[in-house]
């Protein structure tokens, strides 16, 4: 009977609920401080607590985003195509033989879950930014593949 124990008057599910809203605070302040490692644990740890927290898919897949954004730069810098990262930014598992299709739809899914106006995260902005700039880098990419193939026939 979990939900009969008490401590100091409150509920199991009480302190499930504050426990999850104490490491989602916590997730915010480590990405304040630069900690996107630390406050993805944290995000993930409020979900354990609670999957129903508001917001905190949103917010872990915010800082997921910040965490595979500095790919995107190794890769420029070893000269090599850059697709593969932009196609995790945009959470495409498949990215060898994706069409405009989906890239747009896995843009749009993204940019919900990110946009601050739909997420309070300090994390959400910055997401933002990234994911439209991994969905027109990708999009321009895919279609200049396309006409270069389409001028090759």
């Amino acid at each position: 009977m979990a939900d009969d124990f008490h401590i100091q008057g409150f509920r199991q599910s009480q302190l499930t609920q504050i426990a999850a809203q104490k490491a989602k605070l916590a997730a915010e302040e480590l990405f304040k401080l630069g900690k996107v490692e630390k406050a993805i644990d944290q995000a993930f740890a409020a979900f354990n607590f609670n999957p129903d927290l508001p917001l905190i898919q949103s917010y872990i897949t915010a800082y997921l985003v910040h965490k595979l954004a500095p790919m995107q730069g190794f890769y420029k810098r070893k000269n090599r195509d850059e697709s593969e990262v932009l196609c995790l930014i945009l959470f495409i598992e498949d990215c060898s033989d994706v069409d405009e299709a989906t890239i747009k739809r896995h843009y749009k899914e993204m940019a919900r879950l990110v946009h601050p106006d739909k997420n309070d995260s300090v994390a959400a902005e910055g997401a933002f930014r990234i994911v439209r700039d991994a969905f027109e880098t990708l999009l321009l990419t895919h279609q200049r593949k396309r006409r270069k193939a389409a001028d090759t026939r």
